[in-house]
Parts: structure tokens; C-alpha cells; sequence
């Protein structure tokens, strides 16, 4: 029996046991999307932005669930920066990025070198061909799930109409447990270099799994005298955060990364600036429960409140810490406008809790308790205005800090 390549992709993805699948509408993909749903008789949500529908699916795979997300070509190199982290971080369980390529330009607003593309960028891929996509896709979860990496697949938009014979083969279910392990996860400096030789080592078909790991660090033991005051700020917040925290806490870039750290262990996946909220989102799709997103107030203006309708629309109870300081902490100091964040967070006000006094321990834990417990979004604002920035000399940009391209 033949049938459309869109409907033979759309049973390789289900007959793979994927549980978790984002689409950022595009032409050449809507009936894969809608042949998934149809398979599973379930209308899932589309995603409005394709670096926060990448990362959600990413947060899936981690998690231990195998993870797909159908994107443009145009759309994968909106999502660079999740892409480039996803690889560096690595995945549990497989996550097959389907590309959707536009090359005669049909939809799209030029024709784009999609294969210079992500040979620059790194990810291992295939150019699929209509017959040969079912078989593609799984060997590319087979091969995520041995990398530990993600493994895309291209498909040109106008072949996807092509008749192809109903695929013969399915994968074996996969559901792997996630293992906190800061030195692979939590990306930032003091495991950079680490993390590179692991993912050339991956790239290489070398065995990685025996490279040396870096010392975790302490602190504030371990860090630059500059960056003690504000760390020393920040820590009674986390000291009860710690007992609030539910079975995973994604973070990003930026000071609150350093709470990943003893005698925290408040965050355990760390990727890109305002990937805190679709990672979150990503691991609730897989199973988890109490699932919460730490991020800056910068981080969250630039991209993370992108994940907010994100979560509402498929029902999830994400729980949100927003650090919230008034300004780019860990990048100079710069000043955020006053009523930025109020503005964003205006048509969530339900869902806003906040923490007026970050130093009183009573409110604190009520704050963070309520939110815990709620079968529905949370967002906690901990208003950190009132401390005093770093002195001018600390917050130089070129003498850098915990995480230069964060907030």
C-alpha cells in the first residue's frame, strides 16, 4: 500500500515512539503535523517561535523521552543559539529534528543553503530523499540515542506529496532515565572545555564516556571576590528554593547558574539565554513533575517569556523564579527600563506571585510553597531591586564573569 510521503513520515515518527513533538507551522510541513495528530488522536499545539519549540523538545529528550520538532530551514537558524546548545549539552533519550527545506524558494523569503548550514553549525544530519526518509529518521534516533546528541533529518517541502510505500519498521519503545550531572548539563565556564573535548570526542566516533571530568566547584568558595556579594545575596533564596524544588530546575545563562553548584544543587540543566521556560516545558511533556525554570529578568525579557504560551496552551503547571534586578547583571551592569517586565508580565497577572523582601525567610517559603503545591502557572518575581550593583570596576564589561553572554 502506497501513501504520501507527508503520512509516512508522520507513522515513522509515531511507529518510533516519540512522545514529544513541537511544529512551528511551515509549508511542506502542515500534513505531517496534522497526519501525527490525526495517528493520535489528539489536536496538539502549535509553537509560535522555532528557537523556543526546539528547546521544548529538547528538554524532552533530556528528560528521557524520545523528541522530534518539525521546523523551516529558516527556522533552524532562527534557533541557533538552542541548536548549538542542545549539541554541547547532549540529550537521554533521541531527538530527530525534522527540517523542512524550501529549495526552489515556493514560500519562503529566499532560498536558503540549508547543508552549509548545519555542517557549519555542527549537527550531524541527513539529506533525506522520499524514500529513503522513513529509514533515515530511524537511524537518526538510533544514532542520537548512541551519541548522546541530536541527529537531524532534512526534507525538501515540495517532496513530501510523493507517494512512498507504508513503512515495515518501528523502533523499539524508549523511555531513559534522566541522571543529573551538572558537568555535562550545566553550561558555563568552568566546564567549558570539558564539554568541547566531549562533543569533538562524540563527533569523532571516539569513546568520550572515560574523558576526565572537571572538579564541581563551590561555592562561593570558588568564585572571583567580585561576584561573592551577589552570590551571597541571592543565597537565602536558594537555600529554601532547594527545599522547594520538584524533580527537575532548568536554568540559563547568567549568575543564577552558579546555584547548580554544592551546597545548592538548585539547578540541573543550564542552556541559553531565555531557554529556561521551554526546557522546563520540554521535561514536563516527558513525565516530570514540579517542574520549575530559573532566570533573570533580562533573560526572561529577551526570550524567555516566548515559553509562557507555550505553557498555558498545553495545560502545564510550569512554575517560573524570576530573579529580578533591574538591570544585566553579569554583561555590565546595563539598566532594564523601568516597567519592562511589568509590561510583558501584564496579561499573566493570575499567575504572578511575588517575593517583596528576598531576604525575609517567612515570605520566602510561603511564596515558594504556595507555588510548589499550584496545579496551575506560576511566575515567582523576586524583587532584587533594592540591593546595590556591583561597584563600576566589577561590572566592566571586559572583565567578564560567570557567564559573559548571560544575564
Amino acid at each position: 500500500m502506497s501513501e504520501k510521503a507527508e503520512e509516512i513520515i508522520a507513522q515513522t515518527i509515531v511507529g518510533a515512539g516519540v512522545r514529544a513533538v513541537t511544529y512551528t507551522p511551515t509549508f511542506g510541513g502542515n500534513g505531517i503535523f496534522a497526519e501525527i495528530c490525526r495517528i493520535r488522536n489528539k489536536a496538539l499545539p502549535v509553537s509560535f517561535n522555532e528557537e523556543t519549540a526546539y528547546a521544548i523538545s529538547h528538554g524532552a529528550a533530556l528528560a528521557g523521552v524520545r523528541a522530534t520538532t518539525l521546523i523551516k530551514s529558516h527556522g533552524i537558524a532562527k534557533a541557533a543559539n538552542a541548536v548549538i546548545d542542545s549539541l554541547t549539552a547532549g540529550v537521554t533519550a533521541g531527538f530527530v529534528p525534522i527540517i523542512i527545506d524550501d529549495q526552489h524558494g515556493i514560500q519562503s523569503d529566499n532560498i536558503f543553503d540549508i547543508r552549509a548550514f548545519l555542517t557549519g553549525i555542527g549537527i550531524p544530519f541527513f539529506m533525506g530523499t522520499p524514500r529513503d526518509i522513513p529509514g533515515d529518521i530511524l537511524e537518526s534516533f538510533k544514532i542520537s540515542e548512541e551519541l548522546q546528541l541530536p541527529h537531524a533529518v532534512v526534507v525538501e517541502a515540495t517532496e513530501t506529496d510523493t507517494t512512498l510505500p507504508a513503512p515495515s519498521r518501528r523502533l523499539p519503545d524508549c523511555s531513559r532515565c534522566y541522571e543529573r550531572d551538572v558537568t555535562k548539563h550545566i553550561l558555563c565556564p568552568f566546564f567549558c572545555d570539558y564539554q568541547l573535548r566531549v562533543l569533538q570526542a562524540k563527533r569523532a566516533g571516539l569513546d568520550w564516556q572515560h574523558i576526565a571530568k572537571p572538579a564541581i566547584p563551590r561555592i562561593p568558595e570558588a568564585l572571583p571576590d567580585k561576584w561573592k556579594p551577589l552570590t551571597a545575596a541571592y543565597s537565602p533564596l536558594f537555600t529554601i528554593f532547594r527545599a522547594c524544588r520538584g524533580e527537575l530546575v532548568t536554568g540559563e545563562t547568567g549568575v543564577s547558574t552558579l546555584f547548580a553548584f554544592p551546597p545548592f544543587h538548585g539547578i540541573d540543566i543550564t542552556t541559553y539565554m531565555g531557554g529556561s521556560l521551554p526546557l522546563a516545558i520540554g521535561a514536563s511533556l516527558a513525565g516530570m513533575r514540579n517542574v520549575w525554570a530559573v532566570t533573570g529578568d533580562f533573560s526572561f525579557i529577551a526570550a524567555g517569556h516566548l515559553g509562557l504560551p507555550e505553557a498555558l496552551q498545553r495545560g502545564i503547571p510550569l512554575k517560573v523564579l524570576i530573579l529580578y534586578n533591574g538591570r544585566a547583571e553579569t554583561t555590565g551592569g546595563q539598566p532594564i527600563p523601568d516597567g519592562t517586565l511589568e509590561g510583558i508580565l501584564g496579561g499573566y497577572g493570575r499567575y504572578v506571585r511575588r517575593i517583596e523582601d528576598p531576604q525575609n525567610d517567612a515570605e520566602m517559603e510561603s511564596v515558594l510553597r504556595e507555588a510548589s503545591t499550584a496545579d496551575e502557572l506560576r511566575i515567582v518575581v523576586a524583587d532584587y531591586r533594592g540591593m546595590q550593583p556591583p561597584s563600576n570596576e566589577a561590572a566592566k564589561k571586559d572583565q567578564g564573569g560567570p557567564h559573559d553572554s548571560g544575564r
